[in-house]
């Protein structure tokens, strides 16, 4: 075992992506030791609640490198990966069309990042597509950004109108404390002027 102690890692619980937890823990063991069988001992560092029993319950002579300890953890917890995605579920994100510009881009992206194969050109040209019909839509069609970096600035620009879209329909749309003030004028009989009295 190495003099110092062993990094500090958030414990995995078996409800998370397992792919994460395993990348964190090699990265931080990388710049602790290069020793399998303490790595192997030290995983148990890393887990805890449901994970941590089922590492103590593994059979003896299970664990020969930690390459099996990876095997077995991400066969374990298998259904809490992330589904890659296909381009074909890319072409097929489309904006609502009540959904804001800022709120699709963030769906679009996560799943770009989420499709294997997708290259940066395939990822520009299929968004004008997946926009609903307008201004934005348009212009990327017309001149489609030559790199991510671009399109990133271009949809941070058209983000940045539609909120200032949004926010001034909100401003007309709330009506002025004079406006209230005189809906309530005359809201009920008490509020009422009183009537002259016939003579």
């Amino acid at each position: 075992m190495s003099e110092k102690p062993p990094p500090t890692l958030e414990r995995y619980d078996g409800s998370a992506n397992p792919d994460n937890h395993l990348r964190i823990f090699t990265n931080a063991m990388t710049f602790y030791t290069n020793s399998d069988p303490v790595i192997c001992r030290a995983f148990s560092l890393s887990l805890r609640d449901e994970a941590l029993e089922l590492y103590h319950t593994l059979p003896l002579d299970t664990v020969d490198c930690f390459a099996t300890v990876e095997t077995l953890f991400r066969k374990q917890y298998a259904s809490n990966r992330k589904r890659e995605m296909t381009l074909a579920e890319l072409v097929n994100t489309k904006q609502g069309k009540d959904e804001t510009l800022k709120a699709f881009i963030q769906r679009y992206n996560e799943t770009a990042r989420r499709v294997k194969d997708a290259n940066h050109t395939f990822v520009i040209n299929n968004l004008s597509s997946c926009l609903k019909p307008g201004y934005f839509s348009e212009q990327l069609y017309a001149k489609p950004p030559k790199s991510m970096e671009e399109l990133q600035e271009r949809i941070a620009e058209f983000i940045r109108i539609e909120d200032m879209r949004n926010s001034r329909k909100k401003q007309h749309e709330v009506p002025t404390n004079e406006s209230k003030k005189e809906g309530k004028q005359f809201s009920n009989k008490n509020d009422r002027p009183p009537r002259k009295e016939l003579t």
